[in-house]
């Protein structure tokens, strides 16, 4: 409880509201006097339609600052990103004086939220989903950011096992992380919903995401022309939208590919009736923190072909499911399981729900508030055994 007798006053600081952690939020909600403060949508997120409009409770405030557009290197593959200033956090921060804070990334507006944590004794916990892989090639700047608030911040969430590896190897104590997964709203895709899409022949083969370099989309059309000359059967179907589409289209048709569709992106709760139109996920992201279409896949009840380049990988599949989407070959010999039908069955139990999500985290934030911080750590330690 806060000082004043009342709820404990948690505020959640991040970039923009993607609509995959609505029900976190909400959850959040249920426990504590929250408070939500977000920078201005991405240009690039044109299908997710108001979605501070569907988090129940909570107050949500849009903190003044710029976004810049520009672009980031990953090996030779270069993509858009946007660079969001928003020192406006710092003043919401001193108006709410929130009794603990989540923050989502580590760099302008962790130190912001640091800062008011150092001044006024609060805990803040850093929500962080980074990997040694996807954090391989950043610059001298961001490295030393990461290092300086490695070394200041105290508490931790981790998407899973890959953000684990990647905080540990910063030096942050493991008692100091809570590791939970990244999360959809389980309930959209258990439920019986009609295909959207009916497509000859089956299977049919799914991508879900945005048409840029780092997904992995022109390796997996190669792929598939290269299994299709060997006289492969099979449906391609791609839903996203993104700088590269027509780019991707013209690369379809100069490999003389067969059965390709391609659909523009749609807003989530329209997604669960496309997963039902298909007959395996084919995820080959070549740097991914996690990739939630691969929970979204898994509670429609498809096989996932996964690349190891996704975060998600060691905690949703084993390796049959699991392939590098760079070695040509072995793409290729995964598709050709793929359409065959012998990845192996979705495995459901591997998912944690929203409602499990959202209890650790509540349990956590408010040990770290009381004098039972002593026993979160305990109780952290266990969890990640």
């Amino acid at each position: 409880m806060s000082k004043n007798g009342g709820r404990i006053k948690l505020a959640v600081l991040f970039n923009i509201i993607a609509p995959a952690k609505i029900p976190i939020y909400s959850g959040l909600a249920q426990h504590f006097d929250l408070l939500l403060l977000h920078g201005a949508m991405e240009s690039n997120r044109d299908s997710w339609r108001d979605p501070e409009k569907k988090i129940s409770g909570g107050t949500i405030k849009r903190v003044w600052g710029l976004q810049i557009g520009s672009k980031k290197m990953a090996g030779k593959i270069r993509d858009r990103r946007h660079l969001h200033i928003t020192p406006g956090y710092l003043w919401h921060l001193l108006r709410f004086r929130p009794d603990v804070i989540i923050t989502n990334e580590m760099g302008f507006r962790t130190l912001q939220a640091l800062l008011y944590g150092t001044l006024m004794r609060k805990p803040v916990w850093v929500w962080w989903g980074g990997s040694p892989h996807t954090e391989r090639l950043i610059g001298r700047a961001r490295r030393a950011m990461r290092f300086i608030i490695s070394h200041w911040a105290r508490w931790w969430f981790s998407y899973g096992i890959t953000s684990t590896e990647y905080l540990l190897s910063l030096g942050v104590p493991r008692e100091h992380i809570v590791q939970i997964q990244n999360s959809v709203d389980e309930t959209q895709y258990t439920r019986h919903v009609q295909p959207r899409f009916e497509l000859q022949p089956r299977p049919v083969l799914l991508h879900v995401g945005q048409f840029i370099p780092l997904k992995g989309v022109d390796l997996l059309l190669r792929a598939a022309a290269a299994l299709q000359q060997e006289g492969g059967e099979f449906s391609l179907l791609f839903v996203g939208s993104g700088q590269d589409r027509n780019k991707l289209e013209q690369l379809a048709n100069d490999l003389h590919l067969k059965n390709v569709h391609f659909h523009s992106s749609l807003a989530p709760e329209e997604m669960p009736s496309v997963y039902r139109s298909a007959d395996c996920l084919i995820f080959p992201t070549l740097a991914d923190v996690w990739g939630t279409v691969a929970n979204e896949a898994v509670l429609s009840g498809l096989p996932v072909l996964c690349s190891k380049y996704a975060g998600c990988a060691p905690e949703f599949f084993t390796d049959a499911s699991i392939f590098d989407p760079e070695d040509p070959h072995q793409f290729v010999q995964k598709l050709r399981e793929a359409v065959a039908g012998r990845l192996p069955k979705p495995d459901v139990s591997r998912i944690r729900t929203t409602s499990e999500i959202v209890n650790l985290m509540v349990g956590a934030l408010e040990a770290s508030t009381s004098s039972r911080a002593g026993a979160f750590r305990n109780s952290a330690s266990k969890e990640l055994a």
